[in-house]
């Protein structure tokens, strides 16, 4: 065969590429010479070189690798490269991979067509120009390397596809466990809620039957006892409702709309009889701007900070309670004001919690579970509340809510 004649060419940067971008070039030729002059060529696109001299030789390397193209010498000795890409392309696996003929004789339409019949991308003659063949090989390289990325990022999606349903999984199975403790928390709240409140109610009931039937048989120590154990039943009970409360205030289906906060003030004042049984000043702003919340969420959190504003006062006071509300551009302000005892500083942060209690905690009844059901309630319709207080100056709660769509039409809102 004939010998490959090369023209000297300026020696070229190698690209460097990525291990995970490098792909295999095949070249397949019967004389080390050639194979030699085409890797040195090649080489310079920096992708990996694999050499065979015989078909047999190239159809084992087809074996072990994938290739981004194959260059095929015609003229071989027991399997020419006309035989050797017909077995390559017997292959499933191989009938795409572009195959560059090369052939140092010359060949008639007939050869060519051949070669092209048999899936065949080019047909170059020896001598080759170096520049030929990197702009014709690199751009195979290119398009293996396109398509390698491509099945990397259709594995890597499959794969997060694959850990987002396993999450989704997860998800649903603790979501319909959260589903089975909810039911069991309603069958534990509907429990409590009649057989502990029930018994709670006897003692105190059957407590002012001894005081009022037997009181004046009992010394001031045994009276004494029984106004305790009274206590201690109402305060359990108190304990008891709030803590009910509060789980209705979690787990309520929560969808807002607007909420006209005039008359449901009216309706908490009547309902806790606050103004009346407490002697209390209630004074409510007449224009009280409409909110978007939840008619339940909000009732709890006016009974609680109404009932606050009118029981911590100083003794002998009468509580003076101010309600009105502020438009800051789509919040609407709600604030509870009054004259009472009110708190330090440092219980700002605290008072919103479960359990806390501040102040003089014989004198003032409470559960302090109150202010920790408006802070949830507040945060389960997208708002947010807090205070202003200090000892001797009373206290200024307030709630921020979405403004109700006719709320924020309101050009001059109530100021202090």
């Amino acid at each position: 065969m004939q010998e490959t004649t090369i023209a000297p060419t300026k020696p070229e940067r190698r690209i460097p590429s990525h291990p995970k971008d490098i792909v295999n070039i095949l070249l397949v030729d019967d004389q080390p010479g050639k194979l030699l002059a085409h890797e040195a060529i090649l080489s310079e696109l920096g992708q990996r070189i694999i050499k065979a001299r015989t078909g047999t030789e190239a159809l084992g390397q087809l074996l072990r690798y994938d290739f981004a193209v194959i260059l095929l010498d015609v003229n071989m000795p027991d399997m020419d490269g006309f035989e050797t890409a017909n077995l390559i392309r017997q292959r499933p696996r191989f009938e795409k991979t572009p195959i560059i003929f090369v052939t140092g004789y010359n060949t008639t339409d007939l050869d060519r067509l051949k070669a092209y019949e048999m899936g065949a991308v080019d047909y170059l003659f020896l001598p080759v120009v170096p520049e030929v063949l990197k702009a014709k090989v690199s751009v195979f390289v290119e398009l293996a390397r396109q398509t390698q990325t491509i099945k990397t990022q259709a594995a890597d999606l499959a794969a997060h596809n694959r850990r987002q349903a396993e999450q989704l999984e997860v998800i649903q199975k603790l979501n319909d466990e959260l589903k089975h403790a909810n039911s069991e928390l309603e069958a534990f709240s509907y429990t409590v809620s009649h057989d502990l409140r029930a018994p709670l109610r006897s003692i105190s009931g059957f407590v002012s039957i001894l005081l009022e039937d037997y009181g004046s048989r009992l010394d001031e120590e045994g009276r004494s006892h029984l106004l305790a154990l009274d206590r201690a039943a109402k305060r359990m009970d108190a304990l008891t409702r709030d803590l009910l409360a509060y789980g209705r205030v979690a787990r309520e289906s929560v969808t807002l709309e607007p909420v006209p906060l005039k008359p449901l003030v009216e309706a908490v004042l009547s309902l806790t009889g606050a103004g009346k049984t407490h002697s209390a000043n209630i004074i409510v702003e007449p224009e009280l701007l409409d909110v978007m919340g939840h008619r339940f969420l909000l009732e709890q959190c006016l009974i609680n900070l109404i009932s606050n504003a009118t029981k911590f006062v100083r003794p002998g006071a009468t509580p003076e309670v101010r309600i009105r509300t502020e438009l800051h551009g789509d919040q609407v302000q709600l604030w509870i004001e009054d004259k009472g005892i009110g708190i330090d500083a440092s219980y700002h942060h605290k008072i919103f919690s479960m359990f806390e209690r501040v102040g003089d905690l014989h004198r003032y009844e409470g559960t302090g579970i109150g202010l920790a059901i408006v802070h949830r309630a507040v945060e389960r319709m997208g708002g947010a509340c807090g205070v202003e207080s200090a000892p001797g100056q009373g206290s200024r709660f307030w709630v921020d809510l979405l403004a109700a769509p006719r709320s924020r039409e309101v050009t001059h809102p109530n100021t202090p």
